[in-house]
This record gives C-alpha cells, structure tokens and sequence, in this order.
C-alpha cells in the first residue's frame, strides 16, 4: 500500500436549469369611448290659423251703396 496522499480534483460544476412557470396577472385596460350625437329629425306639425272676421252693424254699411237718394232715371 502506499502512502501518498493525493488532492482530489474537483471538475467545474455542471448547470442543469429547472424551469419554473408561476402565472402573473397583468391588468390589459380596454378603454371604450362613447359618443352621445344628437340628430334632428323634422316632423311636420300643421298648423291652421283662423280668423274671424266681424263685418259690423249691416245698417251702417248698407247705407249709401246702390241707390242714390234723390236721383232717379225715368
């Protein structure tokens, strides 16, 4: 047997990497507009105006129209 003693070797360290997958959550913002427009639409609306018309006292009116006093044709 001997009896010398040797350092051992010591190789580099082999890297075998473990791939772990944790879920995150990550807020994705949607921003939604929305347009209130106002349209104008014409829709007829018929209107009849009525006037009454009040042709007075027929005496006062009927006098000096037609006939003239005083003259005749014969």
């Amino acid at each position: 047997m001997s009896h010398c003693s040797y350092d051992p070797i010591v190789c580099p360290p082999m890297q075998f990497i473990n791939h772990q997958f944790v879920p995150q959550v990550v807020p994705v913002v949607h921003p939604i507009e929305i347009v209130n427009q106002t349209h104008i639409v014409p829709i007829p609306h018929h209107v009849f105006p009525v006037s009454v018309k009040d042709p007075g006292d027929p005496c006062c009116h009927t006098l000096g129209h037609g006939k003239r006093r005083g003259s005749s044709k014969r």
